[in-house]
């Protein structure tokens, strides 16, 4: 029996249209004031490019030149955050509905299931990172080579957010074991998992081992995130779980590449031990994970191959998801 025709082919631009533009009328309508993260740009506007210290940054070379130049160009910090805004929104939408779909491996389904998940955060909140997002899901859903082509998406991931120089630091580890180990197990990538799924629900356990020794590293401005042991937020564990069973059906999926299940495993991994340190980190590096696997398999929480029952399901599991976020924003963005 055939699908429906709504759940398949176009449909999904049309939704994935459909979420962008809401988006985009909300934070005109509501103006960039109103969300979180758009009085910090603009400090960093009138500081000259950085928030605390000139010496917080390894990269981020073209958000820094924005924010760092803009009153050159602009009469005021607002506008000149206005222009970036405007220019990380345009970027978002040629890159999901033009430059990032490969007829090889990246769908418009997976698009929009990106949109979906990540949507209301990198098109009204964090526009500093998000190319970097968009990009690191890119390269990792792809499965590509460390050629050319990586380096340069992966310099340009960094010059926007420099966390993305770990995400790429995990995917080259990926490459190179997928290239000395020819055939590894879905036994490896489970257990890996597992391990993961230990670290988040014993983060507690974990914090008071590791604590001790990351507090004591200089790692400069960084270690604001490291001063103490983090609170246990039930709700952010939860979000963790949640992450952690889109990665689980991400490795599950007899599709997707190699070199991007091994990069899930490690970047999950990486997450959970920094959830353990520190939630903001953590879920930082969750988002990258979850951008990463919806687009990789082109699903939400199932597994997203063709012969599955819950496709459709998962649609309207990622439009539940993304309800959630958009109204959670939205009520961040009236208290701000």
């Amino acid at each position: 029996m055939p699908r429906s025709r709504f759940l398949s082919g176009s449909w999904y631009v049309y939704l994935n249209l459909l979420f962008v533009f809401v988006l985009l009328v909300v934070y005109y309508c509501m103006g960039g004031w109103s969300f979180p993260d758009y009085p910090n740009y603009v400090t960093i506007v009138n500081n000259g490019g950085y928030l605390f210290s000139k010496d917080e940054y390894l990269a981020e070379w073209v958000s820094r030149f924005f924010l760092s130049q803009g009153l050159g160009f602009f009469e005021s910090a607002d506008q000149v955050v206005d222009f970036f805004a405007l220019f990380v929104q345009i970027f978002y939408i040629l890159f999901v509905f033009y430059f990032g779909v490969t007829k090889e491996s990246i769908s418009r389904r997976g698009w929009f299931f990106f949109t979906a998940v990540l949507g209301p955060l990198l098109i009204t909140t964090a526009l500093r990172a998000s190319p970097a997002y968009i990009l690191i899901a890119y390269i990792a859903a792809t499965g590509g080579r460390l050629n050319l082509k990586f380096v340069l998406l992966s310099l340009l991931a960094v010059s926007f957010h420099d966390s993305a120089l770990i995400l790429v630091a995990v995917y080259v580890a990926s490459c190179v074991m997928s290239h000395m180990f020819k055939v590894i197990g879905q036994r490896f990538y489970l257990c890996l998992m597992w391990c993961s799924l230990a670290l988040i629900l014993l983060s507690q356990q974990v914090a008071f081992v590791l604590f001790s020794v990351v507090s004591k590293l200089d790692i400069g401005i960084r270690s604001v995130y490291f001063q103490e042991l983090p609170e246990t937020s039930i709700v952010k564990k939860i979000f963790m779980v949640v992450i952690w069973v889109v990665a689980y059906t991400t490795v599950k999926n007899l599709t997707v590449n190699t070199r991007t299940k091994i990069f899930v495993c490690g970047s999950v991994l990486l997450t959970a031990i920094s959830f353990s340190l520190s939630e903001v980190v953590g879920i930082r590096f969750a988002l990258y994970v979850l951008g990463s696997c919806v687009l990789a398999k082109g699903a939400f929480l199932f597994s997203g191959q063709h012969n599955s029952r819950y496709r459709q399901i998962d649609v309207v599991l990622a439009v539940a998801y993304f309800c959630l976020v958009f109204m959670d924003i939205l009520r961040n963005a009236r208290g701000a």
